[in-house]
């Protein structure tokens, strides 16, 4: 008996050992003819970042949300399969995240006959929300800028309005009604919104709203030159804090809207 339950313990260890060794199985590069979305990656935010990423939802035991994980996708050749070259100052190939597909470009991961999405970040998500600041700014168009707080304060006008630790998360992306995320019916009408700029363009605004959301941390799996907002940015493989950054702690704007704080009091 003692022998047959210490190989069943010598077993289950193995297999143990075995899964922890291997970890996760992250999504790959994406061909023309893949399934894009396919279970288990099969999340969606319901808006443009859509169209390159693919995620898995694990949820907790009452549905609430509790994480994501999967790959953040780029392409090096645009939709007529031209490469889009090398950057002149860091000598990297560029790179860029594929488009989606209207009447102006065929850019579509698993779908357009001439790209091919590669892997750009390994992709890890917490659930959170946010405060919309502005999608435009002295560097022109980028990634939206949300407010949040560096504490997690009772004061916070919403649950969640904290980076999460331990981990480097740097981006944080607005959910709409129509995501897989199981806060989506009560997503707001002005945090209902497919793109950045509408955001703050399309009434009603979202500036200065509290939008649901996810603080994302990536890793890069290569060393490009990614092109994004009129920039081009040297990545390099590792850790990436610099390519998506969009959350700030503090913000003064006296000449558009007012921003209310995230906290109560003056500080440190």
């Amino acid at each position: 008996m003692r022998k047959t339950l210490s190989a069943f313990v010598a077993l289950l260890t193995a297999l143990y050992g075995a899964a922890v060794q291997a970890g996760p199985t992250w999504p790959g590069n994406v061909c023309p003819g893949d399934e894009f979305h396919a279970a288990p990656f099969d999340f969606l935010f319901g808006n443009h970042i859509d169209t390159h990423i693919q995620l898995n939802l694990r949820t907790k035991r009452d549905g609430s949300p509790r994480r994501l994980w999967g790959a953040f996708y780029i392409i090096f050749t645009d939709d007529q399969g031209v490469p889009l070259g090398i950057d002149p100052v860091s000598g990297l190939p560029i790179a860029r995240h594929p488009r989606g597909t209207n009447e102006d470009h065929d850019e579509t991961c698993g779908v357009s006959p001439n790209i091919e999405c590669v892997v750009g970040w390994r992709m890890v998500g917490r659930p959170g929300a946010a405060k919309f600041v502005s999608h435009s700014g002295v560097n022109g168009n980028d990634h939206p800028i949300w407010l949040v707080n560096r504490a997690e304060e009772a004061s916070a006008p919403a649950s969640g309005m904290v980076i999460p630790q331990p981990g480097s998360f740097t981006h944080f992306h607005w959910i709409t009604r129509t995501s897989s995320d199981p806060r989506a019916p009560a997503v707001l009408d002005p945090c209902d919104k497919q793109k950045a700029g509408q955001l703050e363009d399309m009434e009603p605004t979202a500036v200065n709203e509290v939008c649901e959301g996810w603080f994302l941390q990536i890793a890069a799996q290569t060393s490009f030159a990614f092109k994004h907002g009129g920039e081009i940015i040297p990545v390099r493989k590792g850790m990436d804090n610099r390519s998506h950054l969009n959350i700030v702690t503090n913000y003064l704007s006296p000449t558009v809207e007012t921003i209310t704080p995230t906290r109560e009091g003056g500080g440190h």
